[in-house]
């Protein structure tokens, strides 16, 4: 990424199914923005969610108008499931990023197995953390920063696998 995040205006555009924690991981990632002192901006949209459907959630942090990221105007991506995130590319800008859960990179810039990953913790349900942990890193955000966020955020139940997959998604390596 050309921008560091000391200086973090962007638009972070994230997609999944439903179940998959997109919300929490917009969720921590806007508090992310806000503790640096930056306007932010979320919007999100559920469909059908309940039945494993679309979910995206758009991130803009920064002197922006408007809770919506037009087409072609991300910054990044970041997606939980490869065919909702090559589905939503358009999104992205010309030299934006990808920031993907999938086994291999093709037209991404960044590909995690994220998933196998969560199961090899023993916390499927964990993907959305694993992914935040990656994206952190290769962002440039601060990791204490982020646990100290997954862990005002975490449901009760999960806060101790959520810690476990944060960590992993650090030092996860790309496919």
């Amino acid at each position: 990424m050309s921008r560091s995040a000391s200086s973090p205006d962007r638009q972070i555009f994230m997609v999944g199914r439903g179940g998959q924690g997109i919300l929490l991981l917009a969720r921590a990632l806007a508090e992310w923005a806000g503790r640096m002192g930056c306007d932010v901006i979320t919007s999100e949209t559920h469909g059908m969610a309940m039945r494993g459907g679309t979910v995206t959630a758009s991130l803009k942090v920064g002197a922006y108008a408007g809770p919506l990221i037009p087409a072609g105007s991300a910054d990044v991506l970041i997606g939980l499931d490869a065919e909702e995130a090559m589905t939503h590319l358009f999104m992205l800008r010309a030299g934006g990023v990808s920031i993907v859960n999938a086994r291999d990179k093709g037209l991404f810039s960044h590909a995690v197995d994220a998933a196998q990953a969560a199961l090899s913790l023993g916390a499927p349900g964990a993907v959305n953390m694993i992914m935040l942990g990656f994206a952190a890193r290769l962002l440039g955000i601060d990791r204490a920063v982020v646990e100290d966020i997954v862990e005002k955020i975490s449901p009760p139940g999960a806060l101790a696998a959520n810690r476990k997959a944060l960590g992993a998604g650090y030092s996860i390596q790309e496919t």
